[in-house]
């Protein structure tokens, strides 16, 4: 009798495990195409006024947040090397500001600011979106890079980082001139969240989360360009899009590579940072430890909202950076002196 009863909960808790091995995961379709820009590809003002159209579609963008083009040139003109910004999930293109304005007119450089989709807007918004508005959103980020500037230079915070490994694999990449992460989220500080991207995420997060997702704002600021309140099923998206590029071949990355990270971060995981840092085989590849900041969370390492004192440090490690590499548009119009001095330790590999 007690044997039968043992093998009948041996059979059972194997069903159950079957069970959840097999339910749902949340997948992330990639982008049917290209977006289509402009036709004439010369035409500056055509290329804003239609970024500034596909935004008026969202009416409540908190302003300062929009997707943006800063010139080098009052006539817009195509400049040799152009930057895109990738921000972090969440947040907007002050995360870090003024960083890449910084770098742009060092480079002399045309900058795209993108913004996510669901980012910047009502909380609600971010419960609407898909990992694959995401991958079309930087996927488009690059295409308007390629259309202001020859070669592109890719600036990516945490989330923003993962996008750009992401596109650092995609046809498009030979235009990569190179790249910079910042704090890369290859996986949140808390391991539990990888539970997202399995069997059942979605269910997991209405039973653990519940329906909203909040943290609190160190700043009037950050509560301004961050959104720190959103629906918690936001969250699936952002865990499936982690897992799909920590399992993508990072070992066939060619852009050169700059990844910048605290090893205090709360917020991602320094440990899958280096860890995904180690399977980059691209020649040109830097890992560099910043030195602590005014950032409660070790998480955004610049800007003026969070974190003023490291600006000029990462602005002097990206410009030596890009100056080391063989010579490009990049490389040639890093060859100037860089402001301050880098503080941290840098780890060529």
């Amino acid at each position: 009798m007690l044997r039968r009863l043992l093998a009948a909960t041996v059979l059972a808790v194997a069903a159950l495990a079957l069970l959840f091995f097999v339910g749902p995961v949340y997948r992330i379709e990639p982008p049917a195409e290209r977006p289509a820009l402009p036709a004439d590809a010369a035409d500056g003002a055509a290329l804003e006024r239609w970024i500034a159209a596909r935004e008026a579609a969202h009416p409540d963008i908190v302003p300062g947040a929009e997707k943006t083009i800063v010139w080098a040139h009052a006539d817009r003109r195509r400049t040799p090397l152009s930057i895109i910004y990738l921000h972090g999930y969440s947040a907007t293109r002050q995360e870090i500001a003024p960083f890449c304005d910084l770098l742009a007119a060092r480079l002399g450089a045309n900058l795209f600011y993108t913004r996510l989709s669901g980012h910047g807007r009502a909380p609600a918004a971010m419960g609407e979106v898909t990992g694959g508005d995401w991958l079309q959103d930087a996927s488009e980020a690059l295409a308007i890079g390629q259309r202001i500037g020859e070669r592109v230079l890719v600036v990516g915070t945490s989330t923003g980082g993962t996008l750009a490994l992401w596109l650092a694999q995609q046809p498009e990449a030979s235009s990569i001139a190179a790249q910079l992460l910042v704090s890369p989220n290859l996986g949140p500080k808390d391991p539990n969240a990888d539970l997202l991207a399995g069997p059942w995420g979605a269910r997991l997060q209405q039973w653990f989360i519940g329906e909203e997702h909040r943290w609190q704002p160190a700043n009037p600021e950050q509560a301004k360009f961050w959104t720190w309140r959103y629906p918690a099923r936001a969250l699936v998206p952002m865990m499936a899009l982690v897992k799909e590029v920590r399992a993508s071949p990072l070992e066939q990355i060619r852009v050169p590579t700059l990844v910048v990270y605290s090893p205090l971060d709360q917020v991602v995981s320094p440990q899958r940072i280096e860890d995904a840092y180690a399977r980059l085989t691209m020649p040109a590849r830097r890992l560099h430890r910043a030195a602590p900041g005014e950032d409660r969370s070790q998480h955004v390492l610049a800007g003026d909202i969070l974190a003023p004192s490291g600006t000029a440090p990462l602005l002097a490690e990206m410009l030596a950076f890009i100056e080391a590499l063989p010579e490009t548009p990049a490389s040639a119009a890093a060859r100037v002196q860089a402001p301050g001095g880098a503080q941290g330790v840098s780890v060529a590999r």
